[in-house]
């Protein structure tokens, strides 16, 4: 596996050095078979199913 192919340039003001405030209002990147959607973490509830795979970091 060549690891280079995972290099990026990141904008350090992109980088959270500490959690949001309110924590609700945290961002969820929801991938589906369409696509990728950028989500509220409070959304997670109705997108969840069974079979489904919840990845965290």
């Amino acid at each position: 596996m060549r690891v280079d192919v995972f290099d990026f340039d990141l904008p350090r003001e992109l980088i959270a050095l500490e959690p949001v405030v309110p924590r609700d209002a945290s961002r969820l990147l929801h991938v589906t078979g369409d696509g990728l959607r950028d989500r509220n973490i409070t959304d997670l509830p109705d997108l969840i199913r069974p079979g489904d795979l919840l990845v965290t970091n």
